[in-house]
């Protein structure tokens, strides 16, 4: 505690040598001009008012009177009654100018606009500054007035008294002084405080200087250790000699602290399935933890090197990359099948994200990726799973479904067996029951093993737009369409989600049979995952107790259906990784909404293009 309290002192000398003994004599220092400044110039203007006065009591009469003694008339120039002023005067001024040598004073006369100062001719009093024109305006208005002005060598101070005769204001009694004779007062109380600050200034600096060679010796004894710390945290710096030991000691500190929070990291990277890249702006590898050394089958010695020697061009993680870096791009769970020689398929989901430091300034970016393979495995194993449990619940449905149209033709072959004839009708009705056996077979087939997908990059206004023209003239609802603008991409198989779209329009028109309206709507999930394809009927609703087996296979409530439309489109939609939701009020309508999840590659403007990855 001693060595912090000496260094502590000694830190506090220094501020007050170089900060405050200076301020405090400047401040003294102007302090004290100021106030020498102030009571010269109230003593000179002690004098000029002592002046206009002694001028103001020996001027007996006004301007008018003296004109008129000498015989003025109104019609003389002004240029002559200021000579006959001057005349009259010139003793009276140049007696107090004798009294109180350096000054200049004379009058003003309001009448004639002139300066009576006791000139000889042919100066007529008329050229005079603004300056003096606002001051003996001033006067006249009653006003007792002063004013210095011009450096503090060569300046003047003046003083303005109105002339008062008979109750009027007639003009102006003035005196000047020139400042200067006060100069060399001023210089010599300057140079006294300039030599004070000096003194205290230099005292200040040596004692300054005396700390600081203590203060850089012990510094020099840290660097060395620094610079070897930096290359290796494991190796603390030296003990510092003095004031500096518990700098030194707070270094070694945070150093171990740093050390160990890059082994939690380093453990931390090492146990997540996760695979972790991190580039600086420069690109350069600064981290990589074993999941991604894994996955992209690199080396240890990838540290440091930049990221394009390391990605394969035909793989789209460097890509991915150099957008985050350059554009600020990010990316996520983007699907990729990574197929390399020798080794199985793994299917992945990439992410990318910009890093920025604590004021928001980029210094780098990661790549995250995660190995799906397990997962997308057994998705397709409970995908299979669920498809054999509903083959199970469909062999009821199908027995009762082809029993009916069997029973039919039965009957009516044994009526021809016993009659020998072949009504035209009953020929009809069977071809009608075996046509309704084949759609069945065929829905039946495409449930058990649907179609393979063929997904491209699509967009879902150009998909609804599409599958809306079929039913634009062969329905007797109205169709509006409410189709948010910029909705990114989904990847999807244009004709297997057309098929479902068109299945689920079909069913809200037959849900009006005496006409109605049909809301398409397009926009994206408020938490930004998905995009929504809404359909809103205005029909006759779903009840509540019904709304939750509408997408089991075979149930139905239409005459005549097969209840396998729904239970196909939500096989689809779930096969895209999306899913399908109803909502329905009956006498109001129902609201069928279908969610796609957004593709997080690049847009291709609406056109249909390949998978990436």
């Amino acid at each position: 505690m001693r060595v912090s309290l000496n260094f502590g002192r000694q830190i506090l000398v220094l501020v007050a040598v170089l900060l405050l003994i200076p301020v405090a004599l400047t401040v003294f220092m102007l302090r004290m001009i100021n106030e020498s400044e102030s009571a010269l110039v109230e003593k000179q203007k002690a004098r000029l008012m002592r002046v206009v006065e002694q001028l103001d009591a020996s001027l007996p009469t006004g301007f008018d009177a003296i004109l008129a003694e000498n015989g003025a008339t109104d019609a003389m120039p002004v240029r002559e009654k200021v000579a006959i002023l001057n005349k009259e005067l010139r003793g009276l001024i140049e007696e107090v100018k004798r009294a109180y040598p350096g000054v200049e004073a004379g009058f003003y006369s309001a009448q004639l606009d002139r300066i009576i100062d006791g000139s000889p001719p042919p100066y007529a009093g008329e050229n005079f500054s603004s300056r003096r024109r606002r001051n003996f305006l001033g006067a006249m208005r009653g006003q007792l007035r002063s004013e210095s002005f011009g450096p503090a060598e060569g300046g003047v101070l003046e003083i303005y008294k109105p002339l008062v005769r008979q109750g009027k204001i007639i003009g102006v009694v003035w005196a000047t002084e020139s400042l200067s004779r006060f100069a060399a007062q001023r210089q010599a109380i300057a140079y006294t405080a300039y030599g004070i600050i000096t003194l205290g200034t230099l005292v200040g600096i040596g004692g300054a200087l005396f700390v600081v060679h203590r203060f850089v010796e012990n510094v020099n004894q840290i660097k060395l250790g620094l610079r070897s710390l930096r290359s290796n945290l494991d190796r603390p710096l030296p003990p510092a000699a003095g004031e500096l030991r518990e700098i030194t000691e707070a270094v070694n500190e945070l150093a171990g602290m740093v050390v160990r929070a890059q082994q939690y990291i380093n453990v931390t990277l090492a146990t997540i399935d996760e695979g972790l890249l991190v580039v600086d702006l420069e690109g350069r590898v600064v981290v990589a933890n074993a999941a991604i050394m894994r996955i992209l089958g690199l080396e240890a010695e990838c540290i440091g090197k930049p990221y394009p020697e390391m990605l394969s061009p035909d793989e789209p993680f460097g890509r991915l990359l150099q957008e985050a870096l350059q554009t600020g791009r990010e990316v996520r769970d983007i699907p990729v099948v990574r197929r390399c020689q020798g080794q199985k398929e793994r299917q992945l989901l990439a992410s990318t994200a910009v890093l920025f430091s604590g004021e928001r300034q980029p210094i780098g970016a990661v790549l995250c990726l995660q190995d799906v393979t397990e997962r997308v495995k057994l998705q397709r194993e409970m995908r299979r799973q669920e498809r054999l449990a509903a083959l199970g619940r469909l062999v009821m449905g199908v027995a009762h479904e082809i029993r009916n149209p069997l029973t039919a033709i039965n009957c009516y072959l044994q009526l021809w067996q016993k009659s020998n004839l072949f009504p035209r009708q009953p020929l009809a009705t069977m071809q009608e029951e075996v046509s309704r056996l084949d759609a069945l077979v065929e829905k039946l087939l495409y449930f058990a093993k649907p179609a393979e997908a063929r997904p491209v990059i699509y967009r879902v206004n150009h998909l609804v737009r599409e599958n809306l023209r079929f039913f634009e003239d062969v329905v007797r609802v109205s169709i509006r369409t409410e189709l948010a603008p910029d909705l990114p991409p989904v990847l999807v198989d244009p004709e297997q989600m057309g098929r479902v779209l068109q299945n689920i329009i079909y069913n809200a028109c037959q849900a009006m049979p005496e006409g109605g309206l049909v809301t398409v709507r397009t926009y994206r999930e408020p938490t930004g995952e998905n995009v929504v394809i809404e359909v809103e009927d205005t029909g006759c609703g779903i009840p509540a107790e019904n709304i939750r087996d509408i997408f089991e296979p075979f149930f139905t409530t239409k005459p005549g259906g097969t209840g396998l439309g729904l239970a196909l489109a939500k096989e689809v939609v779930e096969a895209h990784g999306g899913r399908i939701e109803a909502e329905s009020t009956v006498g109001r309508g129902t609201k069928m909404r279908v969610y796609l999840p957004v593709f997080g590659g690049e847009s291709q403007g609406g056109e249909a293009s390949p998978c990436s990855g």
